[in-house]
């Protein structure tokens, strides 16, 4: 019993690095005023809960707006990518290396822009 216990102890800890390696960030991305009526248009897509998550060095986002795309690291805890959704030319960059965390979303074409702000 004691060396299954021992046992169960050491499978634990080689396991908890893997799991540790996981980050999960969840923001709520709101317009930034000024958008114009293209933009507003689009806002049911942007401003609900994204989640970003950062597992094993491999970066993505997740919504249920649609947006659910890998980003790539361009510095330590800054992620960005280029995505297309629908019409939309959209540029996201989420920042873990600032505090407050931040999201952003611009749409290059019409410079729609929407942001967030992990408190």
């Amino acid at each position: 019993m004691m060396l299954a216990s021992r046992l169960a102890c050491v499978v634990l800890a080689a396991l908890l690095p893997a799991a540790a390696s996981a980050q999960s960030v969840n923001f709520w991305l709101a317009a930034v005023p000024g958008n114009i009526q293209g933009c507003i248009a689009a806002d049911p897509q942007f401003t609900r809960e994204h989640t970003f998550t950062v597992k094993d060095g491999q970066a993505e986002i997740t919504s249920p707006g649609g947006i659910n795309t890998k980003l790539k690291m361009v510095k330590p805890n800054v992620y960005e990518t280029d995505y297309q959704l629908g019409r939309l030319n959209l540029h996201v960059v989420a920042d873990l290396s600032v505090t407050p965390r931040t999201l952003n979303v611009t749409e290059k074409n019409l410079g729609c822009k929407w942001t967030a702000k992990k408190e």
